[in-house]
């Protein structure tokens, strides 16, 4: 106790105020405080004459791996007849950008970060301080200690069986079809060239097994992916009716008969046919 007494008295105010906001959103006391510092200072915080001081980009790194891992298995112990296309679905909601975005708002960590990323724009500077902040808890308290606070936050602000319902989106549908069919599936986001920082558009193109299947574009990356999903969906829905056409297939799956052609009734052992006949 006396140790700890004289720690937190040699401890910065802004040293205290991380201390307060982690055990009040994670359940922890920090034993590094200066680990849970780094995870909450972006880039743009680091001063040009301050290159010693480190940012949470490493951090970050360490976090969402972590965090896959945490999500991975509390959804392997919840849906124990699910299969793994589901599974991917669940944790590619749970993790999605947006999603990490607006649980580190509501866990207020914008009020212990450091960053000088201007406002009033989307930005994925908090859900990516709270991967952060998963990392150095992982190496402060080790992973059993960081998969309960994890599994908290999440079911404590997210309801499985809310997300089991939303509509799939074409990304995570697109995902799981290749999943499902061994195809190998890509995304590729690039800026488009030519335009100022006020007017930027995101080009973003599909790969199935390395060939292009969809492309899109959009004011942001993950609209772009989305647009771009959309139209490689389309193609492979279209692809796929051709082939049912050209086996002769209608979409449920029976064969077309031509007109006028007709199918031998198959006979029963005393000559009759096997088929009931229709009744009149």
């Amino acid at each position: 106790m006396i140790r700890s007494l004289l720690r937190r008295a040699s401890s910065s105010p802004e040293d205290r105020r991380i201390a307060a906001w982690a055990r009040k959103t994670l359940g922890v006391t920090p034993r590094d405080t200066a680990l849970y510092r780094q995870a909450l200072r972006h880039s743009s915080a680091v001063p040009e004459d301050r290159v010693d001081l480190p940012n949470n980009e490493r951090l970050e790194f360490l976090g969402d791996a972590i965090l896959d891992a945490i999500v991975g298995d509390l959804l392997f112990n919840s849906y124990p007849d699910k299969e793994e296309g589901f599974l991917t679905r669940m944790r590619s909601k749970l993790v999605s950008r947006q999603q990490l975005n607006m649980l580190a708002r509501k866990i207020g960590i914008e009020r212990v970060m450091e960053s000088n990323v201007e406002g009033g724009h989307e930005t994925s500077v908090p859900g990516n301080a709270l991967e952060a902040v998963i990392g150095a808890l992982f190496l402060d308290k080790g992973f059993e200690r960081t998969r309960r606070s994890v599994v908290s936050l999440i079911t404590g602000e997210f309801a499985l069986k809310e997300l089991e319902q939303e509509d799939r989106d074409s990304k995570s549908r697109l995902l799981e079809w290749g999943q499902k069919n061994r195809r190998k599936v890509e995304f590729r986001v690039a800026e488009e060239a030519g335009r100022s920082s006020r007017g930027r558009i995101f080009l973003a193109e599909v790969l199935v097994d390395g060939r292009v299947r969809g492309r899109g574009k959009g004011t942001g990356k993950k609209k772009a992916e989305q647009e771009a999903a959309d139209a490689a969906m389309r193609s492979i829905r279209s692809r796929a009716a051709q082939g049912r056409s050209r086996r002769g297939e209608r979409p449920d799956g029976e064969k077309d008969r031509r007109p006028g052609s007709t199918r031998k009734p198959r006979q029963g052992k005393q000559g009759r046919s096997a088929r009931r006949p229709p009744e009149e």
